[in-house]
């Protein structure tokens, strides 16, 4: 799909680049952690009554598929018109229908993939290609069983783009966005909650993180979280079990029921940090919220005759603290 027009490419079959590709292609999608689980919106709805015949490979199957790829770029159209304000432009591409059987399972994928233009070195005309390196950046994925009947519905979207899923495909979401969130965000926290005692330091750090993860993003990818959160953390106290909990955390969406893509809704974010630290009689540290780059900011440390000590990166506190203390020996 190109300037506004639909046009069927010729493939190869017996292409050797083309099998690598699309076998690629699948395994990509197959192994992709992120996902949202849909369903079909009730009725005839057109996306949905093109795959028995895309399954029975029907006469006809060219021209259905060549129907939802018109039905694709219409609705690509009315949403472009609707972004061009916002200086945003859809990306174009090719769209792929595959069906193919693995682990004794009938299974079919419909996925937008990425346009290349490159120069060629012979004749220097631009020529279109498939991107072989960043492949997929759309796709559904849907497991039949054998009376072909649907069992599992799986979208792939990284910005969840609502022309994809409900526009295109006409789907509903199996878990909304605020259910997500909240669910999410409460299962993690489940998790780290019975470290806090023994290992407060680092609880502290990693629930700021993961708070503060779902705040300064808009969507939610799981993988990213993992990656980000809790892999890259370097543990305060070294026998923080990490790797325990990563390996809790990475469990949670099959097992309590919440998908591993998403818009994070910031409604649903009803985690708070309020965390109160006694420093001496009288004297807390309180953190209310989320902080940004909160290892960097705190620091505690021991001098050589023994001493402890929190060291706070903060120039509006030495300030205050600054004319505060003064005052103080004044009046003494």
């Amino acid at each position: 799909m190109e300037n506004n027009l639909v046009s069927q490419i010729s493939l190869n079959e017996d292409s050797i680049n083309l099998k690598q590709y699309v076998e690629s292609l699948v395994k990509e999608i197959l192994e992709q952690p992120n996902k949202r689980i849909y369903e079909f919106k009730e009725g005839a709805t057109e996306i949905k009554n093109s795959l028995i015949p895309i399954l029975e490979k029907t006469e006809n199957i060219d021209s259905i598929i060549e129907t939802n790829a018109k039905r694709l770029l219409e609705k690509e159209t009315r949403t472009q018109d609707r972004m061009n304000r916002l200086d945003i432009e859809i990306q174009k591409g090719s769209l792929l229908h595959l069906h193919f059987n693995s682990e004794e399972t009938n299974k079919i994928i419909i996925c937008k993939v990425e346009h290349d233009e490159i120069l060629s070195e012979t004749s220097f005309d631009l020529i279109k290609g498939l991107n072989t390196k960043k492949k997929v950046f759309k796709a559904i994925l849907l497991y039949f069983d054998d009376n072909n009947s649907i069992t599992y519905n799986y979208v792939f979207d990284k910005n969840s783009s609502k022309y994809w899923w409900d526009d295109f495909l006409e789907l509903n979401q199996k878990n909304d966005d605020d259910k997500n969130t909240e669910k999410s965000l409460n299962e993690i926290d489940k998790v780290l909650t019975p470290h806090r005692v023994k290992y407060y330091a680092d609880y502290l750090v990693v629930r700021n993180a993961v708070i503060g993860h779902y705040r300064t993003r808009d969507n939610f990818n799981f993988s990213d979280l993992l990656d980000e959160v809790f892999t890259n953390y370097v543990p305060i106290n070294p026998e923080f079990p990490r790797d325990a909990i990563i390996n809790k955390v990475r469990e949670l969406p099959s097992k309590k029921g919440f998908d591993t893509q998403f818009r994070i809704s910031k409604k649903g974010i009803n985690k708070r940090i309020q965390n109160k630290i006694k420093l001496a009689n009288n004297l807390y540290l309180s953190i209310d919220d989320y902080v940004e780059n909160l290892k960097n900011l705190i620091e505690p440390f021991q001098d050589e005759q023994g001493n402890k000590f929190v060291k706070i990166l903060s120039t509006e506190g030495y300030e205050t603290l600054k004319g505060l203390l003064r005052n103080d020996s004044t009046n003494t």
